[in-house]
């Protein structure tokens, strides 16, 4: 049984990824008699198109119902997704000349690619448009790129935009890689131009480099033909404004979406040259630059300084100094980006910062407002972007969200310091939702069996177990969860489980109260998920308390404490009953967060009396505080 289902698993691998032309679901053919012709070819695939073919240069002409060197079209069908078949009949008046099956792909209003079968020819009774077009009679041709005479160009925000430093390695030619610091793409949009066409260029500077007699000093430009996506590979076809010649005038680059700081250029007018950025016959790297310097207006919070992490922008990692904030992220298309704003002005609690965007083109202007640190968090929100410099424009407060329901976004401290937990005691907790607290064995089992207790030999018999959840250390700073603990005790009231390790252990690193909900942020360094989890808390009795963990480290905004599942973005929700014994030793403590700023500590004062002379001035003391004593005792 399992051997067929290997079978089964792996014919399926291989009919999905081995021929995805079997995936596509054409129409109905347009006719399916081998002696009537209905056929027109769209509008968007006429016109004359080259193409390099055999290591020869090819100029086909496609009007509404012919193409070159394929005869008359008889039949297509599509399935209206840019992809099309046609069959051709080299002669129309003579059924048993060659028949042609093309497959033409729409990639841009400029570019095409074409897949055919060579001539076939079949006896009367069949002619039929399957028999021509069988998948095996074209599977084993590679796709011919073709790029349109009259060519439109394009936006290039789409194909390539931003400011790179570039090394490349011609592969053809030398193993050697062309290091030098002034080789520059340029790619950027010309904000409020009027002409377009300024928009629909870049530039690609080289220099000569030291030893490599194939390299040269010179700027190629560019005209941006469109761009289009194979799976993961991200195409985007160029003409040289510059040459003349075909051959030389049109090019194919590939990038790669997971990591689109590697490029792959053609040198041939043909794609198929290129499957993968590492055998491209020119192979480039990729560094973003900046081209701008802007010089800081205004100074950041002092306690801002050092390193965060930006919850709302996919975890990102953010270092703040006094007048800079440098933001890099990794999302989840692509490799790594990074933006990097400048203090410019200030103003109560908004900060208009100067953005270097991740593209390095231009300087754009936002606004921040935020709340006075505390703990380890900093709460705030961006306002809309502008290209204009001027604050009371960019920092205006209707230029902010203004929806009904919103709130701060957060970053927390990339290495921090545990604070009071604004929760405390010994609880009995019932859960529910997506992903329970589970019994985890940490650091293995005991090598020694535990002592006997209540007569059983070897372990103790624990007759009760409860869910627990506890903040008891002295500093009331850490979150302990054991979602199997014995709650029992031995003959003189004392717990006897003293032994085992708890499940989850979270720090506490801050907490708020923001729209009437009570917020905390602990940190568990254990998580594989994330470090850090949200948590909505709130009080609902003299000893009970309400609980919602979160996905990730930020609450959502419909997340409530009873929320326990992904519509509301939490995973676990817990009802909390107190349950101190005698010997826990485990106060109750709440704080809503209503009062962030203020330092709630617990200390214990340790009264040595080394301040105190040990002479005559301290024995009247001493022999007061022991005849009270004696006269206690007496009376009692």
């Amino acid at each position: 049984m399992f051997e067929m289902s290997h079978v089964l698993v792996s014919l399926l691998f291989l009919w999905t990824f081995v021929s995805p032309q079997s995936l596509v679901e054409y129409g109905p053919w347009s006719t399916e008699s081998d002696e009537e012709f209905n056929c027109t070819i769209g509008r968007t695939l006429q016109g004359e198109w080259y193409s390099r073919e055999a290591n020869e240069d090819r100029v086909t002409n496609i009007d509404a119902n012919t193409m070159t060197g394929r005869g008359v079209c008889k039949s297509w069908r599509t399935n209206d997704g840019g992809e099309y078949q046609f069959v051709f009949v080299e002669r129309a008046s003579d059924p048993s000349s060659c028949h042609y099956c093309v497959n033409l792909y729409i990639r841009t209003v400029n570019i095409i690619e074409k897949k055919e079968s060579g001539c076939v020819q079949l006896g009367e009774g069949e002619r039929s448009m399957e028999n021509i077009c069988h998948e095996q009679r074209y599977d084993t041709q590679q796709l011919v790129t073709m790029f349109s005479e009259s060519y439109t160009p394009i936006n290039c925000r789409s194909s390539i935009e931003g400011v790179f430093q570039f090394t490349y390695q011609y592969r053809f030619v030398s193993t050697g890689i062309c290091t030098v610091p002034e080789q520059r793409i340029h790619s950027c949009q010309n904000i409020g131009s009027q002409f377009l066409i300024s928009n629909q260029k870049f530039n690609v500077t080289y220099k000569k480099c030291d030893g490599m007699e194939w390299t040269k000093d010179a700027v190629v430009e560019y005209s941006c033909l469109g761009d289009w996506f194979v799976g993961k590979n991200h195409f985007f076809a160029v003409a040289n404004t510059k040459e003349s010649r075909k051959d030389e005038k049109f090019r194919c680059f590939l990038k790669n979406r997971d990591d689109d700081y590697f490029l792959g250029q053609s040198i041939t007018p043909e794609c198929n040259q290129i499957k993968t950025v590492e055998q491209a016959p020119i192979r480039m790297q990729l560094t973003p630059v900046r081209q701008v310097t802007v010089e800081p207006g205004c100074l950041l919070p002092e306690n801002f300084t050092g390193e965060w992490v930006n919850t709302a922008n996919i975890d990102a990692d953010v270092v703040i100094n006094s007048t800079h904030i440098v933001e890099t992220w990794h999302p989840d298309v692509g490799r790594w980006r990074k933006a990097i704003y400048i203090c410019m002005q200030q103003r109560d609690s908004r900060y208009m910062m100067a953005r270097l965007t991740v593209d390095g083109c231009q300087v754009d202007y936002q606004c921040f407002d935020y709340v006075p640190r505390h703990h380890n968090i900093i709460r705030f929100r961006k306002g809309v972007v502008f290209a204009k410099n001027d604050f009371h424009t960019v920092c205006s407060w209707v230029q902010f969200p203004n929806d009904e329901a919103w709130k701060y976004d957060v970053m927390i401290k990339k290495d921090p310091v545990p604070v009071r937990c604004p929760v405390a005691g010994a609880f009995e907790f019932q859960q529910e939702g997506d992903m329970l607290f589970e019994t985890r064995v940490i650091k293995g089992i005991t090598k020694n069996p535990r002592h006997d207790v209540w007569g059983r030999t070897g372990q103790f018999s624990c007759r009760k177990n409860i869910s627990r959840m506890a903040v008891c250390d002295t500093d009331q700073k850490e979150i302990t969860i054991d979602e199997t603990y014995c709650w029992s005790v031995d003959q003189l009231g004392r717990p006897i489980d003293i032994y085992s390790d708890v499940d989850y252990r979270m720090q506490c690193v801050g907490y708020w109260k923001e729209n009437l909900k009570s917020y905390l942020i602990t940190y568990d360094q254990l998580d594989a998920f994330t470090k850090y989890r949200c948590w909505v808390y709130q009080r609902s009795d003299l000893n009970k308390m309400l609980m919602s963990m979160s996905v990730g480290p930020f609450c959502d905004l419909a997340q409530d404490v009873d929320s326990k599942d992904w519509r509301q973005g939490a995973v676990v929700s817990l009802k909390l009953d107190e349950n101190e014994r005698e010997f826990d030793r485990c106060p109750m403590y709440f704080n809503d967060g209503e009062d962030p700023w203020t330092v709630e500590e617990n200390f214990i004062k340790v009264f040595d009396f080394n301040n105190l002379n040990v002479g005559a001035a301290l024995l009247p003391t001493w022999t007061c505080f022991m005849s009270a004593v004696w006269l206690t005792r007496l009376l009692l």
